[in-house]
């Protein structure tokens, strides 16, 4: 819904910015009434409009959970704890009632009813006024004559006027004219209109623009009216001035608008080409399409990047042949870093071979990883990473155990009282403070402030874990964080060893 809102009102905001640069100041005014309203409704639907994008999906990249079997061990003298993501998620076992919203809506609805009560009340005093009133038939409309001194102004088909004035000729005919040209060519349905939007859409700012723009637009258009019947303008322009001290009519009323009987004036004595019309209404298109590709509401349909494609003859084990070359070309260890030391020509086979050798002693189906850091020998660790530094970067990609720097320190997060009281919950949370499992309760004794990074890990369903708690907490202290920061930035770059386990044989994982 607030997308809606935001497009509806940017998209209004656009075509009235296009009415002000390329035809307010045309003579093109039935033209200029159109666009108006449609520029209305335009805004109102477009964010409806539904337009499907088709997308070719890049191939999946699995949690780095499930790629890289990492230890602190292994990655630096000292433990240092490295996590997927420092992203802090909110973990409710129960939804809160959202206030807010309920009490947007009430505000809404509150100021919608007080301006449709302002609305029908004023509807309800122009019925009022012609009832109680003495009524003439005038060509097509109704002349409605009051006590009042007033300006003449007209409603629907009915033009109110002085009873004093009319009976003694004293309405000129040009004002007679304008009015009525108000009522032939039905303006008021036009404020009712923009009236009725402005009441339910009172939060788009640029709707009450648009009704200053239509009234205002309502005026050049009787007044041209008056001129094609009346060439002299400035004896209309002096009848004009001369009204100005008459001001008391209702704003639902087409009436003389003296606030801007200056414009008026202007637009008198100007005049536009049929070119300059008919660029004009050219120049809109343009604004028309932008907003469309802006403000209109779009989903993706993905489509298979290979389903164009006719299907190769192969047996299964060529094509899982294929589809394990692919993903070796495609998707390299996230935690392999470009600037890691690397070589262009790369190593021999006989060197692969060597450092593949040594790879599969520690490669253990049963545990679906690789063994424990501490377990891998001096000499042969140190080996390896000196084969690695030797490959070209493709090779560095194509090996289930790898080498690379320790990423940056993690940034601060600081959890709030909320979240700790989720955590708290152990049917939905585990709990590690500083590296150590801890009853959900422990949580208690702390506040937010006493934690340096807070990390939210959600256990997969292969986890030993996932049947006691969806959601890992990792926290560390202010101390302890800081002693990390240090130790990070200190160790930066030192190797650290990863297992990349969509690059393991299919009998490793």
């Amino acid at each position: 819904m607030i997308t809606y809102l935001v497009n509806f009102t940017l998209c209004s905001a656009l075509l009235l910015l296009a009415y002000h640069l390329l035809l307010v100041n045309k003579t093109m005014y039935t033209f200029n009434r159109v666009y108006l309203l449609l520029s209305i409704l335009f805004s109102l639907t477009l964010p409806f409009i539904v337009v499907k994008q088709t997308i070719v999906p890049l191939p999946s990249i699995q949690p780095i959970q499930e790629q890289l079997q990492l230890s602190p061990d292994n990655i630096v003298s000292k433990a240092i704890p490295v996590h997927a993501t420092p992203t802090i998620h909110a973990i409710a076992d129960h939804q809160d009632i959202n206030y807010t919203l309920y009490a947007l809506i009430a505000v809404y609805g509150i100021v919608t009813l007080l301006l449709l009560f302002r609305f029908v009340r004023n509807l309800n005093t122009i019925r009022l006024s012609i009832l109680d009133r003495e009524s003439v038939v005038y060509k097509n409309a109704r002349l409605i004559l009051v006590d009042e001194r007033l300006t003449p102004h007209t409603f629907l088909n009915f033009i109110f006027l002085n009873k004093h004035d009319y009976t003694n000729q004293q309405i000129e005919a040009d004002v007679l004219l304008h009015e009525l040209t108000h009522a032939s060519q039905r303006h008021s349905v036009d404020v009712i209109f923009i009236e009725l939007i402005q009441a339910f859409c009172w939060f788009n700012p640029f709707i009450m623009l648009y009704r200053k723009a239509i009234q205002l637009n309502h005026e050049f258009i009787a007044d041209e009216a008056v001129l094609s019947n009346n060439h002299n303008i400035a004896n209309y322009q002096h009848l004009l001035l001369s009204k100005l001290a008459c001001v008391k009519s209702l704003n639902i009323t087409s009436q003389f608008n003296y606030s801007v009987t200056k414009k008026r004036l202007i637009m008198m004595t100007k005049t536009t080409s049929a070119a300059t019309a008919m660029f004009a209404r050219l120049a809109i298109i343009p604004v028309i399409a932008i907003a469309f590709i802006l403000f209109c509401t779009k989903t993706e349909a993905q489509q298979d990047p290979v389903a164009n494609k006719p299907a190769a003859k192969s047996t299964p084990q060529k094509t899982e042949q294929a589809a394990t070359k692919t993903s070796k070309t495609l998707l390299p260890p996230i935690f392999l870093s470009k600037d890691y030391p690397h070589t262009k020509e790369g190593v021999p086979d006989a060197l692969l071979k060597e450092y593949n050798d040594i790879a599969g002693k520690y490669e253990e189906s049963s545990e679906r990883l690789m063994r424990h850091p501490e377990k891998i020998s001096q000499a042969d660790r140190d080996k390896m990473e000196a084969i690695f530094k030797k490959m070209s970067y493709k090779q560095q990609c194509d090996q289930s155990i790898g080498f690379t720097y320790n990423g940056p320190p993690l940034s601060p997060k600081h959890p709030t009282q909320a979240q700790i009281d989720i955590w708290k919950n152990p049917k939905t949370c585990g709990v590690w403070i500083d590296g150590k499992k801890v009853k959900n309760d422990e949580l208690d004794n702390y506040k937010p402030a006493d934690f340096g990074l807070a990390m939210v890990s959600r256990l997969t369903k292969n986890a030993i874990n996932y049947k006691n708690y969806r959601y890992q907490i990792d926290l560390m202290t202010v101390a302890n964080y800081k002693k990390y920061l240090k130790e990070a930035q200190e160790n930066r770059y030192h190797s650290g060893m990863y297992y990349n386990m969509r690059k393991a044989p299919a009998d490793k994982i």
